[in-house]
């Protein structure tokens, strides 16, 4: 069995500042491996770390409406392209389509027409997500039930600390195809949100203890 957090952020992404490598040195702390980066529209991360480490290439894709994640990937998917787009090119590869935060209001994501229209290209949702709630993240859920197809989730760390606070445990794996099949029988292990408690403790007022 491995332990894997699907969603994770490197300085390959415009708001992160956590080197690739520092990303992998936090995974193989916590045991969890191997190491899927998912960059905001950018691979580059995870093809530099793929030199060194066993890595699944994965991209957060801007589209025209809303973010849409691509694992399994081989070459640059560029942003600004329609969902069905994207999508397909994801699959031209032999990619995955991951759907993530679906119902984030704070976040890019897709809307329900857009998620209609990719519906059949859908391989996972991500069914908890690390810097969503629960109301989001049950809708997630719900969703990925109506679809029938494999829940995934992640972290979506864009800080070292965040890394692994929601991970899958599943069976290992050799392929996306064989990726895919083990995430239908695989476990969603759920930590304590690690960002929301962060953006919970800024907003307290400081007390002043006497």
């Amino acid at each position: 069995m491995i332990r894997v957090d699907l969603h994770v952020h490197t300085s390959a992404s415009f708001d992160c500042k956590v080197a690739p490598e520092q990303v992998a040195a936090r995974c193989r702390r916590l045991g969890l491996g191997p190491v899927f980066l998912t960059d905001h529209d950018s691979i580059e991360g995870a093809l530099r770390l793929r030199t060194s480490e066993r890595v699944v290439v994965g991209e957060e894709i801007t589209t025209t409406a809303g973010e849409l994640i691509g694992l399994f990937l081989e070459k640059w998917v560029p942003p600004g392209l329609a969902p069905l787009e994207a999508a397909l090119q994801i699959k031209s590869q032999g990619g995955l389509v991951y759907l993530e935060h679906a119902y984030d209001s704070s976040r890019r994501h897709l809307s329900e027409a857009a998620i209609e229209g990719i519906a059949d290209h859908i391989d996972i949702v991500e069914v908890y997500n690390g810097r969503s709630d629960a109301k989001a993240n049950q809708r997630a859920t719900d969703l990925c039930s109506t679809l029938g197809v494999a829940p995934g989730a992640g972290s979506d760390a864009h800080t070292v600390g965040e890394i692994g606070s929601v991970y899958v445990e599943m069976e290992d794996f050799v392929d996306a195809s064989s990726f895919l099949a083990g995430l239908h029988k695989a476990r969603v292990v759920k930590g304590r949100n690690k960002f929301l408690l962060t953006a919970e403790a800024k907003l307290r007022p400081n007390i002043r203890r006497g």
